[in-house]
């Protein structure tokens, strides 16, 4: 009666019931029972797989640490928590939450190792998205700045450390608010990101740009010195006046003022370097705009 109600339980069950044997001779554990819930999943009708290494379901992106932790645990009879992605028989990866246990013998000893696993896909896409929420500025897909200053901050600390130049640089729209009264918020917004397409068709790969105010931008340029920083700047400055502005229905003239600083032996935190960059920035305003200043 019992083992009957069994069944029936994990037969009709959401949740994937996977079970391998203890054999880690010949080529390790083989698959030994899946239910219905796996077969919906992965694509794979039980006598697929049944016989075959469990490693069949491994992917690209499957992690080897992971792996690792897992082989370890199940050669010492052990059971583990974890979750791992494994791919399906059409190729498309799904996160589980798998909880392993071991099946003993009269005797004692492990005879199996039977697999509790939940797809935890969407919950996994949630927390990229919820990460990138934390990481980009969602309307121009700059840094945010929190996310700016912590890589500032590693980068410095490289430069210091290896003594490599290291240049930062601030940008500012120049009077933006005039945008925004002008045609809008919504308007102002798609200029934000037309702004940040300009800067990015002018710097590298390596460049990190980051939005740290409602108009304003940083530029980190690692291994650069002060005068390739300076002809960037000016190329950046010059891209930015020359780019095509959408406002709502009307075609806006913008332009930007820039501030550049670069590492110093005296600086002991990148703060130094940005509110150098800041200063000369607000001299490059004072001057009339749309002009690029070096820190002194």
């Amino acid at each position: 009666m019992m083992d009957d109600l069994f069944q029936a339980l994990v037969a009709k069950t959401d949740d994937i019931v996977f079970v391998i044997d203890a054999n880690f001779d010949n080529g390790g554990p083989s698959i030994v029972y899946v239910n219905p819930a796996f077969e919906k999943l992965f694509g794979y009708q039980a006598n697929e797989v049944i016989g075959q290494s469990p490693n069949m379901l491994n992917g690209p992106n499957t992690d080897r640490q992971t792996r690792y932790r897992i082989n370890r645990a199940l050669r010492k009879g052990k059971g583990i928590r974890t979750e791992l992605l494994k791919y399906g028989k059409n190729g498309h990866g799904h996160w589980l939450d798998m909880n392993i246990v071991p099946l003993h013998d009269e005797k004692g000893n492990v005879q199996y190792f039977a697999s509790i696993e939940r797809d935890v896909s969407r919950y996994k896409k949630m927390e990229r998205q919820l990460a990138n929420m934390a990481l980009f500025d969602s309307l121009t897909g700059a840094l945010s700045r929190a996310a700016f200053m912590q890589h500032a901050e590693k980068e410095f600390s490289r430069a210091k450390r290896y003594h490599r130049p290291l240049s930062v640089m601030m940008i500012d729209i120049d009077h933006f608010k005039r945008v925004n009264d002008q045609y809008g918020h919504a308007a102002g917004d798609h200029v934000l990101q037309i702004f940040v397409e300009a800067i990015e068709e002018e710097i590298r790969n390596t460049d990190v740009l980051g939005r740290v105010g409602g108009e304003e931008f940083t530029l980190l340029l690692a291994d650069t010195p002060m005068q390739a920083a300076s002809y960037l700047a000016e190329r950046v400055r010059e891209r930015i006046s020359k780019y095509p502005y959408i406002a709502g229905t009307h075609l806006v003239d913008v332009t930007a003022s820039l501030g550049v600083a670069v590492l110093t032996e005296d600086d002991e935190h990148f703060k130094e370097m940005l509110h150098r960059a800041d200063k000369a920035l607000y001299k490059a305003k004072h001057a009339g705009r749309n002009r690029v200043k070096l820190a002194a």
